[in-house]
């Protein structure tokens, strides 16, 4: 079977190294579409004033992988568009921090695995907690969880939106919730290139968050989340469409 990776921490990130050995490991053929740097948080975005830059690279474990200089929804459309429209599923990960909560609106991680989703291909999202260096222990639970989600697929047009919890030993694995992540957030004064500027930070603040998948992360569950592109509140909808 064979499988398109793609993340948004960029072709050269650790956890794209990582999760494209343990794929190939358990006889999946990987070709790689990546971000040729950094695009965290460039959630589903695409590339419309400029034309997109594709390069081909060397990647262990992988057929064939494509620096490409566009946001991570760029890469998997144009991988299954014309680098790999062979491919059959698509990964994406493993991204250095939780994509949980409302910060899943804010993913490009998450937007590369939908886009995967809305070509029809069965769709995998891989995240774990900032603070943890191995990545090895997500990897293969990542295979494991695609392995189950091809045993028993998804709905059309849905990700599998999985999450590795800070510690080593998991307590298991979670289904859980999308919620609401709060957080206390800053804007740092800078100078960038001469220029006043202003640096985004902030920490949740668990006690006002209300995100089933983020407190499951905390007591030590990896959590798994089946998400869906369409946000509609049916009955809001309805209930405003019949207001006179």
């Amino acid at each position: 079977m064979k499988i398109l990776i793609s993340n948004d921490d960029g072709i050269f990130a650790p956890g794209i190294a990582v999760l494209v050995s343990a794929f190939s490991a358990a006889g999946y053929e990987v070709v790689v579409c990546a971000p040729d740097s950094q695009r965290s948080a460039a959630s589903h975005s695409l590339t419309i004033s400029r034309p997109v830059t594709v390069k081909e690279v060397e990647f262990d474990g992988a057929k064939k992988a494509y620096a490409i200089g566009g946001t991570p929804a760029d890469c998997v459309k144009l991988g299954l568009t014309v680098l790999c429209p062979e491919a059959e599923a698509v990964v994406s990960g493993i991204n250095k921090g939780y994509n949980v909560g409302t910060d899943i609106l804010y993913s490009g991680t998450v937007a590369a695995a939908m886009e995967g989703a809305f070509c029809g291909r069965p769709a995998l999202a891989v995240s774990q907690a900032q603070e943890r260096g191995d990545y090895q222990a997500a990897a293969l639970l990542a295979v494991e969880m695609f392995e189950r989600m091809m045993r028993r697929p998804l709905p059309p047009f849905s990700v599998l939106n999985l999450n590795y919890p800070p510690c080593d030993g998991i307590r298991g694995v979670a289904a859980a919730q999308m919620g609401t992540l709060v957080y206390s957030e800053t804007y740092t004064p800078v100078v960038s290139n001469g220029e006043p500027a202003y640096a985004l930070g902030g920490v949740i603040e668990a006690e006002k968050t209300l995100s089933e998948d983020y407190r499951m992360l905390c007591e030590g569950f990896a959590t798994v989340t089946v998400l869906h592109y369409n946000m509609t509140d049916r009955m809001s909808t309805n209930a405003f469409a019949a207001q006179e």
